[in-house]
């Protein structure tokens, strides 16, 4: 159960009783006045304003649709501006980019000189960087030119004429080493060996 005051000498009472039994007031009474007496103040009416706002701004934005879906304008000198604008951006990054990757290939580059294969390039620039790379592993392929691998094993113990194959075959043979005999034409490309 809560209390409240009454109106009259201020005293705490029951929210159920109907007369104050300190002073006799009569508190249902006065509180339906007090009720209506709130309930009647009058409400503060809206002027439009809003309203009028509203409408304006929707006029604006139906006449801004309106303009967007039946114009006409020439927008090309937009689009040049911006693809310039974008064509320099990206020249920039190319730029930069092309220059990180020929800093890169000049360290391979130098790696590659500083090693066994690059020392064979500079003796021999117009054999391939993976015809050099192979020699210096020592290994022997078909394809291979003879004079690659007179560099590789030195001189061959013997060269002889051979029918081995078509046409005229030249046979040239090392005596100490596995492979020991290789065959190719007027070419000077290896075709095989035993």
């Amino acid at each position: 159960m809560s209390l409240s005051k009454c109106p009259q000498c201020k005293n705490h009472i029951s929210n159920t009783d109907h007369f104050c039994p300190q002073c006799g007031y009569s508190i249902k009474e006065n509180s339906k006045k007090a009720f209506s007496q709130t309930s009647n103040t009058p409400i503060k009416q809206n002027n439009g304003c809003g309203i009028a706002i509203l409408f304006i701004l929707g006029i604006a934005f139906i006449g801004f649709l309106i303009n967007k879906c039946t114009g006409e304008e020439d927008n090309s000198g937009l689009t040049t501006n911006a693809v310039t604008h974008i064509s320099k951006e990206d020249s920039i990054k190319n730029k930069i980019r092309n220059d990180s990757i020929d800093k890169q290939q000049k360290i391979e580059e130098e790696k590659f000189l500083k090693s066994k294969a690059g020392k064979i390039h500079k003796k021999h620039p117009e054999w391939s960087k993976e015809d050099c790379i192979n020699i210096s592993e020592n290994k022997i392929w078909i394809g291979m030119r003879y004079d690659m691998l007179v560099y590789m094993r030195g001189k061959p113990d013997n060269v002889n004429t051979s029918n081995y194959g078509d046409g005229p075959q030249y046979q040239a043979c090392w005596h100490d080493y596995d492979a020991s005999c290789f065959y190719f034409d007027d070419s000077q490309i290896i075709t095989s060996y035993n």
